[in-house]
């Protein structure tokens, strides 16, 4: 009985998947994007329901809209496109919902940039 009960949590446990992010949960959201490399700066980001990025170097109540940058939630994680897309960032679900680490990144070499939820 035990290890038919094991069997059954871990069968249920396995059929429940990773954690994926939503569009619906994101939208409006403020983060703060940080790359360890010195000569990439810290960015304040929100994200629109437009699908547009709204940004800053300074401070979070200081973004501003461009309609080059823009993100996305594609396979359930988080896309930050920077530039037209020419530098980006993929952002999964991970144990914490208000801390992301990139699992991607064409900007932010070596190590990985990650989000911290402002607002």
């Amino acid at each position: 009985m035990r290890c038919s009960l094991l069997l059954a949590a871990l069968a249920l446990a396995a059929c429940a998947g990773v954690a994926r992010l939503s569009r619906a949960d994101l939208v409006g959201t403020t983060w703060r994007e940080v790359c360890p490399a010195p000569e990439i700066a810290t960015a304040y980001v929100r994200l629109r329901p437009d699908g547009l990025m709204a940004w800053s170097y300074e401070h979070p109540d200081s973004v501003r809209v461009d309609s080059v940058h823009s993100w996305a939630v594609e396979d359930g994680a988080l896309l930050l496109r920077w530039n037209l897309g020419s530098a980006t960032s993929r952002y999964p679900a991970g144990p914490t919902p208000r801390r992301l680490e990139a699992d991607t990144s064409t900007f932010c070499l070596g190590e990985r940039p990650w989000l911290d939820r402002v607002r």
